[in-house]
């Protein structure tokens, strides 16, 4: 629990607030939807650190009230590099640590501020590198975590930035608590001896100290610029690949007739006939040459089905999580049911990103059909 009574908190927060709404005028106060998305899944996984994809989209349907599955989530981490669970938890442990410093580091403990400022810029993933969304997530770990600090509504602000701006968001509140307890400024390394310099030229000069400041922020707003950059030209790259991802699920939508499915079919189809030696009509060589090309466009893409078509295997309930699937329900864990792979679902290779869900039926066991000829 944070004093927020106490002037000097109060401080701190009216200061970040400040910044926060000028950088929400600069920008004009535009949200992305996939971006609050992806926050309110994040504040979702800082109460919960070992939350799996169905429960978070679970609790998004209920809490937001979205209508979202588990496929899609894990779409959400892989776009966010956050798909393997174990470093998701690293990153949400870091995040943690840095949370449980914060309300200390607000309230002008020193040597707490000192801890985190050094954890907050160190990597979050033991690997030692660093997450893209490490300062994102640690901000909102903090308004989750400590939600009395929000007085001016600007967890609101938080949940609509991406990576480089909630980024900055977050380091305002070191840099509001230097100013309010007159620590130093964290700066570039490269400008650190140059401050120094100046310190013992000037040390008696107002100026200096007004003049280190701006030069601060000039370095915080032109890495700033860059980090946007960045993150720009990763959005453009993200949703080329969305795009590619949303075409090839629309020709295998019911809509369209499951075109993707339907070359499958048709190739094995064709294959059968010319297997038993039957001669097919000239007049659909056309038909046949197109759907020839259609198939290699869709392998040029790197769009690879995920089942083999027709094929009949046994399954458990684990096996069938993530396909559509018709049958009796599974009664125990461990039951296995006799299914055939109705539509074998479709994958973008390249990026792992799942175009539609294998369709699976459940076979009519003997015992079954015996019963029903009776």
């Amino acid at each position: 629990m944070i004093n927020i009574k106490d002037a000097k908190v109060k401080e701190v927060l009216e200061m970040v607030h400040e910044e926060t709404e000028r950088r929400k005028l600069r920008r004009g106060g535009q949200m992305r939807e996939d971006i609050v998305m992806e926050n309110r899944i994040f504040s979702i996984l800082c109460s919960d650190y070992d939350i799996g994809p169905n429960n978070v989209a679970s609790a998004m349907n209920s809490r937001f009230g979205y209508d979202m599955t588990g496929d899609e989530v894990i779409q959400i981490f892989r776009s966010r590099r956050m798909a393997n669970p174990s470093e998701r938890k690293e990153l949400l442990l870091w995040a943690d640590s840095v949370t449980r410093l914060f309300p200390d580091a607000v309230q002008g403990k020193k040597e707490a501020f000192e801890k985190y400022e050094k954890l907050r810029k160190t990597p979050a993933l033991r690997s030692g590198k660093r997450h893209d969304s490490q300062e994102r997530l640690a901000a909102i770990m903090i308004y989750e975590k400590y939600p009395e600090i929000d007085l001016f509504d600007d967890s609101s602000s938080l949940f609509m930035l991406g990576n480089t701006l909630a980024k900055y968001f977050f380091y305002d509140f070191s840099d509001a608590i230097c100013a309010v307890y007159g620590y130093p400024q964290y700066r570039d390394s490269k400008k650190k001896q140059q401050s120094k310099d100046n310190e013992k030229k000037f040390s008696h000069e107002q100026a200096v100290r007004r003049m280190e400041q701006l030069e601060i922020v000039l370095d915080r707003t032109s890495a700033m610029l860059q980090d946007l950059q960045d993150e720009f030209e990763e959005q453009l790259e993200a949703n080329k690949v969305k795009e590619l991802a949303d075409f090839f699920a629309k020709l295998n939508s019911e809509k369209y007739g499951c075109i993707l499915d339907e070359l499958l079919v048709i190739r094995r189809g064709v294959d059968e006939l010319r297997k038993n030696n039957f001669e097919l009509p000239i007049e659909i060589n056309g038909l046949l040459i197109m759907v020839k090309k259609l198939i290699q466009f869709v392998r040029d893409c790197h769009i690879e089905p995920m089942m083999k078509i027709n094929s009949v295997k046994e399954v458990t309930a684990a096996d069938v999580e993530f396909c559509n699937y018709e049958g009796t329900p599974f009664s125990t864990e461990g039951e296995r049911k006799t299914v055939k792979v109705v539509s074998p679902g479709w994958v973008y290779r390249d990026k792992e990103i799942q175009i539609s869900r294998p369709k699976v039926k459940e076979e009519e066991s003997e015992g079954d059909a015996a019963g029903a000829d009776e």
